[in-house]
Formats: C-alpha cells, structure tokens, sequence
C-alpha cells in the first residue's frame, strides 16, 4: 500500500493506494479543509499561524498511516507553497515538526501530471485538459495521446474568491468581475490559442461541477459531465433564482459552497477562450499521475 499527501491550496488530502495490475485504486481518500491560501499576507509570505495549520493537519494524517503502515509515503504541495516566497521555510517546519519531506511542484510539473493521471480513467486521446485548484489553474493541450502545451496560471477557485467576493456566496456582480480577470489572465497566458471541443476537468471543483449540474437537471451524467454552455446557466441562476442555485449547491458540494461558484466562472472562462463544447471530468489526477512517476523513480518531470 502507497500513501500520498496532496497539500493544496484550499484543501489537504491523505489518500492510501494499492496497485492493481499497475493501475492505483483507491482504498482511503481523507480530506482536511485547510485554507492555506487564507493565510497569505500581503509580503506572500504563508504566516506562522498558517504554517501550523498545515502542520497541525498533517499530524492528523500520521495518526492514519501510523495505524496503517504504507510501504511509502509520498508528500507534495502545488500552488499552496510553490506561490509564496518563504517556501523553504515551510518546508522545513514541515519536516522539523513532522518527519516528512515535501516536494513543491513546479506549475508545469502539476499540469503534466494533472494530464497523466487523469488519462488513466479517460479513453480520449484530443482536447484540452484543466484542473481548478484553490491557488492555480493548469492547462494542458494534448493530442494523438500525447501532452504539446501546458501551463499554470495564478488564479484558483480561493484565492479569487478572497479577492472578489465579500460575502459566502458571490453576487452576480462580483462573480462577473472574478470571470472578466479569470478571462483577462488567459488571453495574455503564453498557451497557443487553438479550439478545443472537448474540455476535460479534474480535481475537485470541476467534479463538483458535475454534481451540480446533475442535481440542477435532474441527470445522472456524473463525470461524463455537461455542454459547456449549461456554464452561463449556472451563472444565470445566480441571478434570477438565487434561492434555487444554492440548495443545489448545498446538496451537491456543501464543503465547497463559497468556492463553487468562483471555480465555475474560471472553467466558463477557459471554456470560452478556447470555444469548448463539451465538458467532462476524470476522477484521477495529480495524485494518481505524482504516485506512477514516484514509483518509476523520476525526479524530474519533463
């Protein structure tokens, strides 16, 4: 059995694996909200009180792997450390207060693993592939089965939702503001601009997309996911039937209420910029894609 340790950037993940004719299955997927984007300051620095939070988090997921024993851990931070400048210390701290080392990722380094996890689930070899974390968005472009472009971007579902909105849930007003920035970083992105029907999701925001959707529509498309324009819709709502959108969005992913709506401006953004029509997500990812190159005994991602 295998444990990887996902520090992001709204939430920290524990999740244990075995390997099934090469292929990782899940046995225990454990996560912890965190926040970490919550506790930069204006220096970019992760505080003190941050820093704890992260420790204190990881303490609880050794009381996991000490009962359970993993032939090896694995520990990485995307957008959570890679965007602040006392990184090293927080590493340090890191492996000071709790015995573990972790790997920061680079942005292209997460996007590509981003694409080679998530193919492990999807049978697509052309499109575009996103994935809306809490501090970052990555992009990759593949085709015939293979990865050309990718590219990180600074905007997550958390840390736009710090910057625009106010109260938990944004206002139309505010959501229309997050989606114009989200639109204004992708037009000036160094990422070729090329049409991409099909748009692949993963992590946490774009599954919650389609769970949304789902109880929205009263479907049970589930990963298999929605058109992309059913995107305004949900914007729409925010509008015209508040009330509505969020009991849905209560049913649907009530930990990422105030995060839901900001994550789905960016993925409306990205579907736009690259005139996407259809949308569907993959439940591998990162996690899955940083555990095979671990295992292959890689230490750097090409």
């Amino acid at each position: 059995m295998y444990a990887v340790i996902d520090i992001g950037s709204n939430t920290m993940r524990l999740v244990l694996y075995r390997l099934v004719d090469g292929e990782p299955r899940q046995m225990l997927n454990s996560k912890q909200p965190a926040g970490l984007a919550g506790y930069i300051d204006r220096e970019q620095r992760l505080s003190d009180r941050g820093i704890q939070k992260a420790i204190e988090v990881l303490r609880r997921f050794q009381l996991t792997l000490d009962s359970v024993g993993p032939e090896r851990t694995f520990v990485f931070a995307t957008a959570s450390l890679r965007n602040v400048v006392n990184t090293r210390e927080v590493v340090q701290a890191i492996r000071n207060a709790c015995g573990l080392e972790v790997r920061v990722l680079t942005g292209r380094e997460e996007a590509l693993l981003d694409y080679h996890g998530a193919l492990r689930a999807l049978n697509v070899r052309d499109g575009l592939m996103v994935d809306i974390g809490g501090g970052s968005t990555e992009l990759v472009r593949f085709r015939d089965g293979h990865a050309r472009d990718a590219c990180s971007l600074p905007m997550g579902s958390l840390n736009l939702y710090s910057r625009f909105v106010r109260d938990v849930v944004p206002t139309p007003e505010e959501l229309n503001k997050l989606r114009a920035y989200a639109a204004s970083l992708l037009r000036d992105a160094d990422f070729p601009l090329e049409e991409s029907a099909f748009l692949y999701g993963v992590g946490g925001t774009c599954r919650a997309g389609c769970a949304l959707s789902d109880e929205l529509f009263d479907e049970q498309a589930g990963y298999a996911g929605f058109p992309c324009k059913r995107l305004k819709k949900f914007r729409r709502l925010l509008k015209e039937d508040r009330r509505r959108l969020i009991s849905a969005m209560i049913k649907a992913a009530p930990d990422r209420l105030h995060t839901l709506m900001p994550g789905l401006a960016i993925l409306e953004a990205v579907a736009a910029r690259f005139d996407c029509v259809c949308f569907a997500a993959s439940p591998y990812g990162v996690r899955e894609g940083y555990l095979l190159h671990m295992l292959e005994g890689e230490t750097e991602y090409a």
